[in-house]
C-alpha cells in the first residue's frame, strides 16, 4: 500500500496510468533534460522511468509518489526514495536515493520543498536505512538549494552516463 500523503498545495500519491502523459513530458522539457546533465528522455526511457517509480513500493516498502497539485488535480512531477542501481561508483548507491523532480513550469514556488518536507517526515519515521543520499548535476543549483534544506552535505564526486555528477549524503531524522 502506497501512503498517501498532503501537504497545503500538494498530494503525494501513487501513481495513475493517466499521468503518463504529464510525466513525459516533465522528462522531454529542455529545463528538466538541462537540469539532468542534457541527457535526453525518449518516450520508452520516460515509460521505464515511470514503471520503475511505481513498481519501487512493492519491491522495498518505498518509492517514488505522484505529486499532485490540489487546485488543479494536474500530476506536477514525482518526489521520493528508490534503489535505482545506477552504474555510479559510490559505497552507498544501494541505500535509499532521494529524488525529486517538479515540472519546470512551477520552479521557484517551494514545491519541491513542500513534497519533500512530507517524504521526508515519512521516510525518516518509516525506512530503517540510517542514510539516504542524492545524485545532482554540478549546474542543477536549484536542487543543490533543496538538497541542502534537508541537511544533505556534498559527499563524493562521480559519474552517471558519461556526466559528472555530485552525489550528496542525509542522515535519518
Amino acid at each position: 500500500m502506497i501512503p498517501r500523503l498532503e501537504t497545503p498545495r500538494l498530494i503525494l500519491r501513487e501513481y495513475r496510468a493517466s499521468d503518463f502523459p504529464e510525466h513525459a513530458t516533465l522528462w522531454a522539457h529542455p529545463r528538466t533534460t538541462r537540469d539532468f546533465g542534457g541527457y535526453n528522455y525518449t518516450e520508452e526511457d520516460c515509460w521505464l522511468r515511470f514503471l520503475r517509480n511505481w513498481g519501487q513500493w512493492a519491491a522495498f516498502g518505498h518509492g517514488l509518489w505522484g505529486v499532485e497539485h490540489k487546485d488543479t488535480g494536474r500530476y506536477i512531477g514525482c518526489v521520493g526514495f528508490m534503489n535505482a542501481k545506477r552504474e555510479i561508483d559510490v559505497p552507498y548507491r544501494d541505500l535509499p536515493e532521494a529524488a525529486w523532480a517538479i515540472a519546470p513550469d512551477l520552479h521557484g514556488q517551494g514545491v519541491a520543498t513542500e513534497a519533500m518536507t512530507a517524504a521526508f517526515a515519512w521516510a525518516d519515521a518509516n525506512i530503517a536505512s540510517p542514510q539516504s543520499w542524492a545524485m545532482i548535476n554540478p549546474q542543477n543549483d536549484i536542487s543543490q538549494k533543496v538538497a541542502a534544506r534537508f541537511g544533505f552535505t556534498r559527499a563524493q564526486d562521480s559519474a552517471y552516463k558519461d556526466m559528472p555528477i555530485w552525489t550528496y549524503r542525509r542522515s535519518r531524522g
